[in-house]
């Protein structure tokens, strides 16, 4: 099985911020960027661009939630490897937003948002092309993941998803998620917060690799 890539999410407040997340080495610890929604919101899509042209190599996320096919277009033209769609987005925008990235040669994911999808609609994404999907752990289950929230996951990975696991996930989350075959793992807070983020996300993938790596 393989190991789970590791995204950091930047929703940080400015672009400085975000810097400053990634410096004294976490860019390189991590596989995955992620140049969150809040980031985004507060300092627009410039911020995808400065960090593309920093890191031209790194696998990039574009966390914009599309739910409009023109902004999704639009947003393709920064050149990441990935956008995010919300699964409240219409079938008309998936439809569109993909087709023009499957051109481009970049990824659409779509990220489960609430109670605002069901395993019927993510038959019917299989249909029309998504490959990635994003699951959000409800906000409303505080603490740490449960064999539930595990459950879940796994029959979105079984239904043959590339799936990407995000919400609250730190260090400690890790064995209740071990044995799924999980495309990425997100950290936000508990490596943006570390007091050496680095150090953190090595410590992570560390454990990521003893978990799947067996």
């Amino acid at each position: 099985m393989d190991i789970p890539k590791l995204q950091v999410a930047l929703d940080n407040d400015s672009i400085e911020s975000a810097f400053d997340t990634l410096k004294d080495g976490l860019a390189e610890a991590v596989d995955i960027i992620e140049v969150g929604t809040y980031l985004i919101m507060m300092e627009g899509l410039r911020a995808v661009s400065i960090l593309r042209a920093a890191y031209p190599n790194k696998l990039m996320v574009t966390d914009n939630k599309i739910i409009s096919p023109h902004f999704g277009t639009k947003i393709l033209e920064y050149n990441t490897q990935f956008v995010t769609l919300n699964s409240t987005a219409m079938d008309a925008c998936i439809e569109k937003v993909l087709g023009e990235a499957t051109q481009r040669g970049q990824e659409c994911q779509i990220e489960l948002y609430g109670d605002s999808w069901s395993f019927d609609d993510l038959e019917k994404w299989k249909e029309m092309g998504i490959k990635y999907i994003v699951y959000s752990r409800p906000r409303l289950r505080k603490g740490s993941w449960s064999q539930e929230d595990a459950e879940r996951l796994r029959r979105i990975c079984d239904m043959g998803f590339k799936v990407t696991a995000t919400g609250g996930i730190s260090y400690d989350d890790l064995d209740v998620l071990a044995g799924i075959p999980i495309f990425a793992i997100i950290c936000g807070r508990s490596i943006r917060n570390a007091q050496d983020p680095a150090a953190e996300a090595r410590r992570v993938k560390e454990r990521m690799t003893e978990l799947w790596g067996k």
